[in-house]
């Protein structure tokens, strides 16, 4: 399944950029059970669907760990600035405007 998720390019250090909010969008996309969180088989689909099928399941569970500030085994609105800075240093998306 393709999906459009930028709009904006591709910044000079060739990361896909996008908005804070076409971040989240793009994320909801994958929230399969509609709960307003990202667990790490939904950050996997999304991440599969992105980069590609190379190690998504590590970068999930990477990402999740990096992200989820309560250990609660998920991502929620008040840890998404932590999976944009993972996404910006492991998946090659640039959030602008954060």
């Amino acid at each position: 399944m393709a999906i459009k998720m930028w709009s904006r390019g591709v910044s000079p250090d060739g990361k896909r950029k996008m908005s804070m909010e076409e971040f989240k969008c793009w994320l909801r996309t994958f929230d399969e059970d509609s709960d307003g969180k990202i667990n790490r088989e939904e950050l996997r689909e999304a991440i599969r669907a992105t980069t590609g099928g190379w190690f998504t399941g590590y970068k999930s569970s990477r990402a999740i760990k990096s992200a989820d500030s309560n250990g609660n085994g998920v991502v929620e609105e008040d840890e998404i600035k932590s999976l944009v800075e993972f996404a910006g240093k492991h998946l090659g998306i640039k959030v602008v405007g954060y």
